[in-house]
């Protein structure tokens, strides 16, 4: 655990240094909301949700979409230190595979919820989006399950490619075309019949339906349960599988 610590410090000194992506995925989102909130509104009360005004599907669906970039950010940060020749330091300092990886996790398991409560916090204000007393530790669950789905998965993604370019492929293209399709653009359903059928198949499907639950429905924990554990079970799956394809000696290209 020491070293996984040692490792988070060192990536959280240079985001520190350099912490101008997270701002700028953080005024995006907010930059689109307003755009999007009165279409989605109209979508919302087509599908039942009478009293709904759009806030309750663009926060959470903007949310969703710039929370997989945020999270590759993880990959990036592992592909950077073989870019910078500092690979074999930072492997020197991790007595096992496993602390390693959690050096490289944990930070930006906590950033993404900061992220995650930031964006929910300051789009509310701005747009009217509320919550009641009884959702809120549902809320929770539905930010924790995702952060750790979405880092566990964009570290899988480190271990296995060889080069970031194919990681960052995956990412942007998977961040959109899955955000899409777990309906976090639109209301789910108003999209295709084939993307209803497919939507359970995405991290961003389960996600929704939280953020659903409580924001649309007010739900409380019980609500939210199968959409924790779902994500909490692709982070598993992710994270074990990642332990087991990563080897600390293979080569990364950070340009290539």
């Amino acid at each position: 655990m020491t070293a996984a610590l040692a490792v988070s410090r060192h990536q959280l000194r240079i985001l520190r240094s350099d912490p101008g992506f997270l701002v700028i995925m953080f005024l995006m989102p907010l930059a689109i909301m307003p755009i999007m909130r009165d279409a989605l509104g109209i979508n919302l009360v087509a599908a039942g949700f009478t009293d709904a005004d759009g806030a309750e599907q663009v926060v959470p669906g903007q949310l969703v979409m710039f929370g997989f970039f945020v999270a590759g950010s993880v990959s990036f940060f592992l592909f950077r230190e073989h870019g910078w020749k500092t690979w074999d330091r930072i492997r020197a300092s991790a007595t096992s595979p496993l602390s390693l990886l959690a050096g490289f996790a944990i930070p930006w398991v906590v950033i993404f919820l900061l992220y995650q409560m930031a964006l929910l916090f300051v789009g509310g204000l701005l747009f009217g989006l509320d919550i009641e007393a009884r959702s809120i530790p549902a809320l929770g669950m539905v930010l924790l399950g995702f952060s750790l789905c979405a880092v566990s998965l964009m570290l899988l993604f480190a271990t296995t490619l060889r080069t970031v370019n194919q990681v960052q492929a995956i990412q942007n293209v998977g961040a959109i075309a899955f955000a899409g399709i777990g309906g976090a653009l639109v209301p789910h359903e108003q999209l295709p019949g084939w993307a209803q059928a497919i939507a359970p198949i995405t991290p961003q499907y389960w996600a929704m339906q939280g953020f659903r639950k409580v924001f649309l429905q007010s739900g409380g924990v019980g609500d939210v349960a199968k959409a924790f554990w779902v994500l909490l079970g692709i982070a598993v799956i992710a994270g074990i599988l990642g332990v087991k394809r990563f080897r600390a000696d293979e080569t990364k290209e950070f340009f290539a």
